[in-house]
């Protein structure tokens, strides 16, 4: 067996290639908590964008689609050591927007730890009306059981607790020790010593986790973007103020999800890094022994702040 190939990092390897469908147009967006933004994208790497009241800026994007007429679009500023990322989900058939950022070292002590916040709006479109529905947080995918594969050897059950948490097990009864175990077979067979290394250094990162963070279940948003597209979030918050030092968690998912097509793209965020990602689902509907476990973390959901929608009333749909 030769090198490690690590051409496909991490949860990027089914990745498709990057959106340019919007170069050379520009749109307004009319956000509900009063402001405004200025979007025009000159070309396929660059977008020149404002709140509005501001001077225009510069910065590189990047563009996936969500389906023919929804795109989501990432950009990390390159300020404070990239500490906020905007993702604008533009939903051009509805003529609708949902603007999430992130925030990176947004409370003391917990440098780990990334804030994430959905705002709500519309895009304006001289000569017509703002329309009058929006993008909403949404309960539809609660009680849903989806195995996505981000790469051959990572595949993981996304167990949707409830509008406000997920929940996520291997589906095949395997420790997360032994679950990593198996994610880090090709770097532990790689004649390469610095890549076994690597994967001991992670086995064991799993096995001292399981000291304080017995089960996988984070804050998370499910936001209905329209039928077929749902877009979610979870940050790992609660590992990582259970873990000794907090160095562990605090990154999470942001996520385009075609519901029928079970097809998702995204992006992963650490304190490490930002990369886009994307993953294929296969659908469970065989209950999962996590579904009725009681939680170990009521005390700690009475103070998680990394996603504020958590305590934002559900509209009804």
């Amino acid at each position: 067996m030769g090198k490690v190939n690590r051409k496909f990092p991490g949860l990027s390897q089914y990745r498709g290639p990057l959106c340019y469908e919007l170069a050379g147009k520009t749109f307004r967006l009319v956000m509900d908590n009063g402001k405004a933004f200025s979007l025009d994208f000159p070309d396929e790497k660059r977008l020149r964008w404002c709140e509005e009241g501001n001077p225009p800026r510069t910065d590189e994007y990047r563009c996936l689609k969500g389906d023919d007429t929804t795109y989501l679009v990432h950009l990390r500023l390159p300020e404070e050591d990239g500490r906020f990322a905007y993702n604008w989900i533009l939903d051009t058939a509805q003529r609708l927007v949902t603007l999430v950022i992130l925030e990176w070292r947004y409370e003391k002590d917990l440098d780990h730890l990334v804030r994430s916040i959905p705002y709500f709006g519309a895009i304006d479109v001289p000569g017509l009306s703002l329309p009058e529905i929006r993008h909403h947080l949404s309960a539809r995918m609660v009680g849903g059981h989806i195995f996505w594969h981000y790469n051959p050897g990572h595949v993981l059950q996304h167990i949707y607790h409830s509008p406000r948490a997920i929940r996520a097990s291997t589906g095949d009864g395997l420790t997360p020790v032994e679950t990593q175990r198996n994610r880090m077979k090709y770097l532990l067979e790689s004649p390469d010593p610095k890549d076994r290394e690597e994967a001991e250094r992670s086995i064991e990162a799993f096995r001292q986790r399981e000291t304080f963070y017995p089960l996988f279940e984070e804050p998370c948003f499910h936001i209905w973007i329209k039928e077929n597209l749902n877009l979610f979030c979870f940050v790992e918050e609660i590992m990582c103020r259970r873990s000794p030092n907090h160095d562990q968690g605090g990154g999470g998912l942001l996520l385009l999800q075609d519901i029928e097509r079970l097809l998702e793209v995204g992006v992963s965020f650490s304190a490490r890094d930002c990369g886009l990602v994307a993953a294929y689902g296969d659908s469970n509907e065989t209950p999962d022994p996590f579904d009725t476990l009681p939680t170990p973390y009521a005390e700690d959901w009475k103070n998680l702040t990394s996603m504020p929608s958590i305590y934002w009333a559900l509209p009804e749909e």
